[in-house]
């Protein structure tokens, strides 16, 4: 039993994703995972609209990554903040490191969602190893965590494979 349950930690941690990795788009001809450049602005109120932008694109839960073979990234990004309201343990008790006593921004918008092979793989020709879903519906919402940062999280909404185009070159 111990053995069996030391090979699955084994394999799970051979999965881990990366987010933000420098360099991490060159084996994809792609740019990299986007790193946020900071998650401790605004102090006060709701972040804007291209903060939400930059704020779901880092997302360790939600955002751009690679994993099992690909790279996921968002292009075209347009973002709505909605009026904050308070945490709710029915719907955001999920979030690990909400700060429950903070207000949360319920967020909505769109986003062209890229999933990128490395290419030559898997028949994925170089400068055409990409799937892109246009104008993807994005829904979810940004909250402070317990270390005073933000975190913007959420889903694209839909079926993943409606209105997904094949063979487009990758986001540089």
């Amino acid at each position: 039993m111990k053995k069996t349950l030391l090979t699955i930690l084994v394999l799970l941690s051979a999965l881990t994703l990366a987010y933000g990795q420098s360099g991490g788009g060159k084996k994809y001809d792609t740019r990299d995972p986007v790193s946020c450049k900071s998650v401790k602005g605004p102090a006060k109120g709701a972040p804007s609209p291209s903060q939400v932008k930059e704020l779901v694109a880092c997302n360790q839960v939600s955002g751009e990554s690679i994993a099992g073979g690909y790279i996921s990234l968002y292009e075209n990004g347009d973002f709505q903040v909605g009026a904050s309201r308070a945490f709710s343990a029915w719907s955001d008790a999920g979030k690990i490191d909400i700060d429950n006593s903070q207000p949360v921004y319920p967020i909505r918008g769109t986003v062209d969602s890229y999933s990128c092979r490395p290419p030559g793989t898997m028949g994925f020709p170089a400068g055409k190893n990409c799937n892109v879903r246009k104008a993807a519906s994005f829904s979810g919402t940004c909250f402070k965590t317990t270390f005073g940062d933000w975190s913007c999280q959420g889903k694209l909404l839909g079926d993943p494979l409606a209105g997904v185009t094949n063979n487009v070159p990758p986001p540089k």
